[in-house]
């Protein structure tokens, strides 16, 4: 990006980039390490972007955002998912066999189910519990109780079988939370681990009877969202503090034997290096069904790269081995996460 002197930064903070009315905060002026930095930045302006923080080797190196007010909370769709996971593994990841007890043991009412009495919480997180997708059940307008719905709904194969994505498994997270928990999953997510970061959701979507979205329903700022990849990047650690239990943190690399590049609520860059590897966009292969065996979201950047994905190209993607945190917020579709990570790491 162009370098701005210290000397410089009282002469407004605005300027024209791809289109966009684009503040930039804050350029740490430092070496850089990766390919066409600015060929990115102005891939992801170019495409609706409405925030865009950078943060690499202890530093800032790029803060921007559409609109002059860096606090602002944005819908990150189904970023939330990974959000809630951190939630869960935070509640019950102390004990790591509890990711594969049967959830039934807490939703008495699939006791009697053939199949729903054998769905784990490792099958919710990572989206294999079998149960059918409910996008239309549980996105319709005006929905009263859309828990309800959520353990009616029907299974389409077997616990584990397949990778299925849709709300169904999070919206079944949320009341094994709840229920687990003894109140809101919400409240006690907000005390054990935003409040601790420093994160104060702006909003979050309900139900007519206040329950929460555990799939898509949160409202968070970029500077929120650094702080989330931090966590990641540091597997569960906030300064000396281990705010997340380790042992569920590790296991999200592993991903799961119908999507190994999905785990646990994180997308994963695992298959890199594998000369058969092949470069997908995460929102695209959603909608067209992809075989995510050797998928990987791009040959370019790190293998250990995590991602959270979440509609219109809201992502954050976190390196651990390249001490890197990407936050990028946007506004519509076209967004491809092979494109933008081909563009910074070349």
């Amino acid at each position: 990006m162009k370098r701005i002197l210290p000397t410089q930064m009282s002469k407004g903070l605005f300027r024209p980039i791809g289109g966009v009315i684009a503040c930039l905060l804050f350029v740490c002026l430092s070496t850089r390490t990766f390919g066409d930095f600015e060929a990115a930045a102005a891939y992801s302006a170019q495409r609706g972007e409405r925030a865009l923080l950078v943060w690499q080797n202890g530093r800032l190196i790029l803060e921007r955002y559409s609109t002059p007010e860096p606090s602002n909370r944005e819908h990150i769709f189904s970023i939330t998912k990974s959000l809630c996971a951190l939630g869960a593994f935070t509640a019950f990841g102390r004990r790591p066999a509890q990711l594969d007890e049967p959830v039934s043991l807490t939703l008495t009412e699939w006791q009697n189910h053939p199949q729903k009495r054998r769905i784990t919480l490792r099958d919710l997180l990572n989206q294999t519990s079998g149960l059918s997708p409910g996008f239309e059940a549980l996105y319709a307008a005006n929905v009263r109780d859309k828990n309800q719905r959520a353990l009616n709904l029907p299974m389409t194969s077997a616990p584990g079988e397949k990778f299925v994505y849709g709300p169904s498994h999070y919206e079944v997270l949320e009341i094994f939370m709840a229920r687990k928990l003894g109140e809101s999953p919400l409240a006690w997510m907000e005390r054990a681990l935003f409040g601790p970061l420093g994160i104060r959701p702006g909003g979050w979507r309900r139900d007519r009877l206040g329950n929460p979205y555990f799939s898509a329903g949160a409202q968070v700022s970029a500077r929120n969202l650094l702080a989330i990849g931090h966590l990641v990047r540091r597997k569960g650690w906030h300064w000396i503090f281990p705010l997340v239990p380790s042992s569920p943190m590790r296991q999200v690399s592993l991903g799961s034997a119908p999507n190994p590049i999905y785990g646990l609520g994180f997308w994963l860059n695992r298959f890199a290096t594998e000369k058969t590897a092949v470069e997908i966009d995460v929102e695209e292969a959603i909608s067209a069904g992809t075989d995510w065996e050797r998928a990987c979201l791009s040959r370019s950047a790190p293998a250990d790269m995590i991602a959270m994905v979440g509609s219109r190209g809201q992502r954050v993607y976190v390196s651990p081995s390249s001490k890197l945190v990407i936050v990028r917020l946007g506004s519509r579709a076209g967004f491809r996460d092979p494109d933008f990570l081909r563009r910074f790491f070349r």
